[in-house]
């Protein structure tokens, strides 16, 4: 047919090998290297020519494909067996200088059983249908995934306006040509058994009548992933649709009542399943920084809830992802793992007396090992979770499984959130999925825990927690709540508290439960408020780390050696990019310790202690420090236990910086020559090696 991977030259094409794979898109999957070299831009539509008719698709970068080699194009098994294409078959793609974009696109169902399918999942199908496809053209086939294992096949019959291939937009308006079986075309009293879904029932809760009115000419259309922002009038034009479209109107109308005590909260509960569905690394160990990523500097001024009520993950080398266009959200379970040193404490805690082991049994059960790293620090809790560099998160950890690697990545939490967690800084947390089914509550209570201006009235709260929650929650991504939360509400006189309790569900209460929310199901929910402030137990106990020390730019004389020695450490915790891609293999103490020398008084300590101040604030790196003081005149057993406990503190917050101040006086050398073999100077040369 053509050379292998030869270029077209003029023409601005590429002759590629086909390649069938198991994604769930109907995308072509190129190499970078070929999307140079046909200079596509995104949403660009490509042809693709064999001995059949040309077909028309859309295609999206793949990262794994090597630089070198033959020019290979990856696509879904199903899509390409449907274009008549065939595994390893040579295909000629040309790029297409103009795409029309499309106004509405009609669809027929290849069968019944699609056609049911497509009334059961019409809402996913709604919020997902251009994440799979974005290119379409008269008479072809697509298959379409509805969830993760079920997907359905659908033809294009028509495109407005009329082209040989359409873009679908985030307003196009699809228009689907019901495919019923033959037993039922002759009674539609049967309809009603299986209502179809296409639309958000939950939008209109004024009454069954005008329910049913708004249904009949909205169940025609099914309104690309976006179109919802769009005024209802726009969506619902009867005039504009053929006759064929009726038959799904009845089938509505006779189902209606049933749907009505059925679907209520199912567009919520479908939609928490499919973000849970999405491929992140869970179960994984995080280390808490202090430095935001991308998702949460770039996030609006309105965003309050991400930016106190949802942790954010991202890579090591923040650096290759911050033009990153898109944040991947799923909710995930957090818990605290204790350090080896609070390890050591609660063991210590649980040598007890009988009685009071007695009274501490019950809580103490809650503490289960965990199978990998540590003790868990308490009970898990169901956060929203922020993905940043994703792509570079899977790649961490299929490159780093054989090596002994602590974290595959960081995480920050807000630090309101994170004190009310007592999680401290650097501490190391596990993300593990959410295995239960949120629960649909009845009753809501909001109470301030804070007081309030005399004029804020109970009605003004609710307004603007309805406000809260229309920016916390969208129809792709439901807010899931715990029985209890606080939650900051944007009030007259600035950003308020207040506790939002789960009063009752509409099941029956056998476990520790999660709950849903949104702005359609609060119409069906009781909320109480109340406007006294709650005593709150404050924790007045600090859980964070504080250097009380000098930093650099105090100290006088010393600039050249702090700048120098921030070098050595900046590299050895391989804090610039240059560091992690030349200094990795002798990173931390391979590289070699810091000694700082010079005569009693010579602000020996102060400067250290100013180095490690500059490494906390700059590179977010723990510091343990050990008081060689208090080590002098210790057995060596201890004074060896103390600094295995120190490094393996260090090692599990690590990057950490560790300070030895007044080392010499455990391992210095001898005054004087006849005290060479003395107890304490044959323990320092055993200490110094």
């Amino acid at each position: 047919m053509w050379g292998g991977g030869r270029l077209a030259g003029s023409g601005g094409g590429a002759a590629v090998t086909v390649a069938f794979t198991n994604t769930r898109d109907c995308f072509l999957h190129l190499p970078r290297r070929l999307v140079a070299q046909l200079h596509l831009l995104q949403n660009q539509a490509i042809e693709v020519a064999w001995g059949h008719q040309p077909a028309f698709l859309s295609w999206v970068e793949s990262r794994h494909f090597s630089d070198e080699g033959e020019n290979v194009a990856e696509i879904n098994r199903q899509v390409g067996q449907k274009l008549g294409l065939s595994n390893g078959e040579q295909v000629f793609l040309k790029p297409c200088p103009h795409v029309v974009s499309c106004q509405q696109v009609e669809v027929e169902p290849l069968s019944a059983d699609d056609w049911e399918i497509l009334e059961l999942h019409a809402a996913s199908l709604e919020q997902h249908l251009l994440d799979q496809i974005r290119i379409v053209f008269p008479k072809a086939v697509f298959p379409v995934w509805v969830d993760q294992q079920t997907y359905i096949f659908i033809q294009i019959v028509a495109l407005t306006p009329g082209a040989a291939y359409g873009r679908l937009e985030t307003d196009s308006r699809l228009l689907i040509q019901p495919k019923t079986r033959q037993a039922r075309e002759s009674t539609f009293s049967e309809a009603g058994k299986t209502p179809g879904q296409f639309h958000n029932y939950e939008r209109d809760q004024k009454g069954l009548t005008k329910e049913l009115q708004t249904k009949q000419p909205q169940s025609n259309t099914v309104g690309v992933a976006g179109s919802k922002e769009r005024d209802s009038e726009e969506r619902i034009d009867s005039s504009f649709l053929p006759s064929l479209w009726t038959v799904i109107g009845s089938i509505f109308s006779s189902g209606s009542e049933k749907k009505q005590d059925t679907s209520w909260g199912l567009t919520e509960i479908n939609a928490f399943k499919n973000m849970q569905s999405t491929v992140v690394p869970l179960d994984n160990i995080f280390r808490v920084c202090k430095s935001q990523p991308p998702s949460i500097c770039k996030a609006s001024a309105t965003s309050v809830f991400h930016k106190h009520h949802a942790i954010h993950v991202f890579p090591w080398d923040q650096e290759y992802f911050d033009l990153e266009p898109s944040f991947t959200v799923t909710y995930g379970k957090l818990e605290k793992l204790l350090s080896p040193k609070q390890q050591q404490s609660r063991t210590k805690q649980n040598v007890l007396p009988p009685e009071k082991e007695k009274q501490m049994s019950e809580p103490l059960d809650q503490k289960q090992v965990s199978p990998d790293h540590s003790h868990k620090a308490g009970k898990a809790c169901v956060l929203k979770v922020v993905w940043n560099g994703l792509e570079e998160l899977k790649n961490a950890i299929k490159y780093t499984k054989n090596l002994d690697t602590l974290h595959l990545g960081k995480v920050w939490i807000p630090d309101d959130l994170r004190k009310r967690l007592n999680i401290e800084m650097h501490a190391v947390v596990r993300i593990t999925p959410v295995e239960i089914t949120p629960k649909i509550p009845r009753s809501l209570k909001l109470q301030p825990t804070e007081n309030l201006s005399k004029d804020v009235s109970e009605e003004d709260i609710k307004t603007v927690f309805y406000s809260w929650l229309q920016q916390s929650a969208t129809a792709t991504i439901p807010l899931i709540v715990s029985e209890e939360e606080y939650i900051k509400l944007e009030m007259k006189d600035g950003l308020k508290e207040f506790s939002l309790n789960i009063v009752h569900s509409w099941e029956k209460k056998k476990e520790k439960s999660i709950f849903l929310l949104s702005t359609n199901l609060l119409q069906k929910m009781t909320i109480q408020v109340l406007l006294d402030p709650m005593v709150k137990e404050e924790n007045s106990e600090e859980i964070d780390f504080i250097l009380p020390f000098l930093k650099l730019n105090c100290l006088g004389g010393v600039n050249s050696f702090g700048v120098s020695s921030m070098e050595h450490i900046t590299h050895s915790l391989l804090g610039r990019p240059l560091s992690r891609q030349l200094v990795s293999l002798v990173a931390g103490l391979r590289n070699g310790a810091l000694l700082l020398t010079g005569g009693k008084g010579s602000g020996k300590s102060t400067l250290a202690k100013a180095i490690c101040k500059e490494a906390f604030d700059i590179l977010d790196a723990h510091v343990e420090i050990i008081d060689c003081k208090a080590l002098r005149g210790k057995r060596l057993e201890n004074i060896q236990k103390t600094l295995a406990a120190a490094f393996s503190e260090a090692l599990w917050r690590q990057p950490s910086v560790v300070l030895l101040d007044d080392l010499d006086l455990v391992i210095g050398r001898s005054a004087l020559p006849e005290h060479e073999h003395s107890p304490e100077a044959v323990q320092s040369q055993r200490l110094a090696h």
